[in-house]
């Protein structure tokens, strides 16, 4: 999966759904984030970080009802 566009994340969060990855989504600070696709890893969202904290909200939920299926891996970077 490659870095997104915006610069280094200080978070990452992995999204696998039965044992693929879905998505990563990087945090490059308060306001930013972006997000990567599996399917199209060429072309990364950008988008406000509040939103992308719900997503990842919602797959920590997901993953919290079927745990055989949903996960939420976690990467941070020390500044």
């Amino acid at each position: 999966m490659p870095e997104v566009g915006l610069g280094l994340p200080l978070e990452r969060f992995t999204l696998v759904a039965r044992g693929d990855v879905y998505c990563v989504v990087d945090f490059v600070d308060q306001d930013a984030a972006s997000i990567v696709l599996t399917p199209v890893p060429d072309a990364s969202l950008d988008l406000e970080a509040a939103k992308a904290r719900q997503l990842v909200s919602a797959w920590k939920m997901r993953a919290e009802l079927e745990p055989q299926s949903y996960e939420v891996r976690v990467e941070q970077r020390a500044v």
